[in-house]
């Protein structure tokens, strides 16, 4: 985790904080008409903005981040009193080096010279809470904020993973198959893989490709599962709009196109894919349509493995509240429906 988030001060942040200062040390002299009077201020004023301005750091700079924000509350109200009682003191004996001066306006006295700070501390002291405990409140927001952008990596880069062996692993059954039937197809299928690979290794690495790209991969899927699949299974595959224009986490949508060849082939009749894409308006449409093969279980969402599973919390996390996904499924037909909003 980076330290963006320690209070150190910045170059701009400290001069804020001088002309602050200076100009709440000033702005009354604006307002004093008289020149006895400003002749007090500056004697006696500027001493107290001075107390204000080390009660304010004392409690921001100190007494928060060590004893507030850890939670030891009886610490830092002690502290804060010591700190009180200490300006109070110096308030005091800052009086008595001026009693020359003092005695022209009015008489000293050890108790109003006492209590005199109180009220300008307490300012100050509520102040300093507000400013850093609402800073605190920000930077953690952020640092919440921080922590879930890096989960959210986290958590889509495993995701991701998940996608390559799964299907892998189901083209490596394919390849066996052609293999044992000593097909021509065989080395046929072997480049297939290589280019498909190939996009798995590099061009999955990237945040986003273009739709284009995941198009022509789904096309080498489909063309690698047609070399195993017999002359009455009927697969299309329909592109509509402009693929170019949109971009798209890669490995997206193969979920669904591998869900269909799972459960939707049967070598004992004919089968029927249809796959449709449609890119235009900043708005993708992904459609997925086969029968359920007798063989397979009524539920086929059940055996889809991490498939389906995947893809879906995929789709939260890269677009909440931006895509729509409609699944419908009543033992015969299985359809998948997906908008995504970009």
């Amino acid at each position: 985790m980076k330290a963006i988030y320690e209070l150190r001060p910045k170059p701009y942040t400290v001069l804020i904080h001088i002309l602050v200062w200076v100009a709440f040390l000033l702005v009354p002299l604006l307002f004093i008409e008289s020149a006895e009077g400003r002749e007090r201020f500056m004697t006696m004023g500027w001493f107290m903005q001075l107390l204000m301005a080390a009660y304010f750091y004392y409690n921001y700079l100190f007494l928060i981040p060590r004893f507030l924000l850890r939670k030891r509350i009886a610490p830092y109200f002690f502290m804060l009193l010591f700190g009180l009682v200490a300006i109070s003191a110096l308030n005091i004996l800052f009086a008595l080096a001026t009693a020359n001066f003092i005695a022209h306006h009015h008489p000293f006295s050890f108790w109003r010279t006492a209590f005199f700070p109180f009220y300008p501390a307490v300012m100050a002291f509520a102040l300093s809470s507000s400013v850093r405990i609402t800073m605190e409140w920000f930077k953690n927001e952020r640092q919440k904020k921080e922590m879930e952008a890096e989960k959210l990596a986290s958590e889509l880069a495993f995701l991701k993973s998940q996608v390559n062996p799964h299907f892998l692993f189901n083209i490596l059954n394919n390849i066996c198959s052609l293999a044992r039937k000593k097909s021509d197809e065989t080395e046929n299928a072997i480049i297939k893989l290589s280019q498909i690979m190939r996009y798995m290794l590099q061009d999955s690495r990237d945040e986003k490709v273009s739709l284009e790209k995941e198009v022509e991969y789904l096309q080498s899927y489909i063309e690698l599962q047609r070399l195993r699949l017999p002359d009455n299974m009927n697969i299309d595959f329909i592109i509509g709009g402009r693929p170019e224009l949109l971009s798209i986490e890669p490995l997206l949508l193969i979920p669904f196109v591998e869900n269909a060849f799972k459960h939707g082939i049967s070598y004992q009749g004919g089968s029927d894919i249809r796959i449709r894409l449609n890119a235009a308006d900043h708005l993708l449409t992904f459609t997925v349509e086969n029968h359920i093969a007798p063989h397979q279980d009524n539920s086929v969402e059940q055996g889809s493995g991490i498939g389906l599973k995947n893809v879906k919390r995929r789709l939260e996390l890269l677009y909440p509240g931006k895509h729509e996904l409609k699944i419908h499924d009543n033992g015969e037909q299985y359809n998948i429906n997906l908008e995504i909003r970009f």
